[in-house]
């Protein structure tokens, strides 16, 4: 009881009282059924304000291909399989990381396809955009920004790719994540809905996303799935 007071304390302390309780309340309804809802958002290069977010001083940043990762996968500490940059691969997804030496200090996975959140829910979105998925940071090197500064030069690839921006999802009770991606620059257009029992799902996204051609589709177990998102 004493650890639950001391969240409660701590998390309205941070985020506020309203925000508190609606993690109580996914909390709690995740107890009974699988529920998520899902924050949609964007960032354009103009939505980038502060130019600190596109340096990595002391930090090798550029795109990396699949054999270049292969000697960190049998490492958990990295988080990433050989199945999963196959599969990636597979896909034309692409890897935008951060190199300090020879160590691998952080990553983030880009789309242009509809890709799983997880086994029984696949995402789409407007292709014009290129979908973030799957950032990491190396323990060691976290609280130096490093998966926004990696969001954002590959955000400045994108673009002068042709992209319109970067578009992605965060947990509507993620706070921390929420107040990191929107302080740099990222903005919220809607939320999708979903909903697990038992074999079967459903999800709803709210009227914004079809701008985006933001949704999420329930899986078919009979079709072979796409690359995991995580």
């Amino acid at each position: 009881m004493r650890k639950i007071f001391d969240y409660i304390r701590e998390s309205v302390g941070k985020y506020g009282a309203a925000a508190t309780l609606h993690d109580i309340e996914c909390r709690v309804v995740n107890k009974i059924v699988h529920f998520q809802i899902l924050e949609g958002m964007t960032v354009r290069l103009h939505d980038v304000k502060d130019p600190r977010f596109f340096e990595a001083q002391g930090f090798d940043a550029r795109f990396v291909d699949e054999d270049e990762l292969a000697k960190f996968a049998h490492d958990n500490v990295y988080e990433v399989s050989v199945d999963f940059l196959r599969k990636a691969r597979a896909r034309g997804d692409r890897c935008y990381a951060l190199f300090d030496g020879e160590a691998l200090a952080a990553y983030g996975w880009y789309s242009d396809l509809p890709t799983l959140i997880d086994e029984h829910f696949v995402l789409h979105f407007d292709r014009a955009w290129t979908y973030m998925y799957n950032g990491y940071t190396v323990p060691v090197y976290r609280g130096k920004r490093l998966h926004a500064v990696g969001m954002c030069r590959a955000l400045r690839a994108f673009t002068e790719e042709g992209k319109k921006g970067l578009i992605s999802y965060v947990a509507s009770n993620n706070f921390a994540s929420l107040s990191s991606v929107t302080r740099m620059g990222y903005r919220i257009f809607g939320e999708v809905y979903m909903l697990r029992t038992g074999s079967r799902s459903f999800t709803y996204a709210t009227k914004r996303c079809r701008d985006y051609g933001f949704w999420v589709e329930p899986t078919d177990p009979k079709r072979p799935p796409a690359t995991l998102a995580g």
